[in-house]
């Protein structure tokens, strides 16, 4: 009999550490498949936004905001230290480019669940943002993430150049930082 796990994701695009999280749950998924191959996953990704009033339209060089937020040195740190993690998870990271505000690629990801898509957006939008050192606060740049995972890019530019969706997943991230998640990425797996 087959049995499904839910595992909900509560995550920013902006975060180190959920694009380091979301590499080893695939490892581990794919590990206890090997020996339960009857037991499925449905992942479900949720907006949470560690920088809820960053701009949208002035980006900041994201090496100038972590040294604003932690200090220099520890920055500097933070960044090597993440370099060598990722490096263990085939993710090469690196600190160029810019930050905006991720409500935008939020609704992204909450849209393209509707095409079965999240989690392969989800990727796209954290190449672009750690690797590919690409502003994920600029539509453009979210419709190519969600082209790139064979989502029609002109309908998604059509839905992120407009309003739809965005109080309720501006709501659902400030919810998610109120019910007691400090911080992400934060897991909820539960059998079905």
């Amino acid at each position: 009999m087959a049995t499904r796990l839910k595992i909900d994701i509560i995550s920013d695009t902006v975060c180190p550490w959920c694009f380091v999280g979301k590499r080893r749950l695939e490892k581990a998924i794919a590990q206890f498949k090997s020996t339960n191959p009857n037991i499925s996953f449905d992942i479900e990704w949720h907006p949470f936004q560690l920088s809820p009033t960053m701009s949208k339209n002035n980006p900041k060089p994201k090496m100038e905001h972590y040294k604003r937020k932690f200090g220099e040195q520890r920055a500097l740190d933070i960044v090597a230290n993440m370099k060598n993690v990722g490096e263990e998870e085939q993710i090469a990271f690196s600190y160029g480019g810019v930050m905006a505000n991720t409500l935008d690629s939020h609704r992204l990801i909450s849209w393209s669940k509707q095409f079965d898509k999240q989690n392969e957006v989800v990727e796209e939008l954290f190449k672009d943002y750690f690797e590919r050192e690409r502003n994920i606060g600029d539509t453009q740049v979210l419709a190519d993430a969600a082209g790139r995972v064979g989502i029609d890019r002109e309908k998604a530019l059509n839905y992120l150049n407009s309003d739809t969706d965005v109080d309720s997943i501006r709501e659902q991230a400030e919810k998610n930082k109120s019910e007691s998640v400090s911080g992400v990425p934060n897991y909820t797996i539960q059998y079905r």
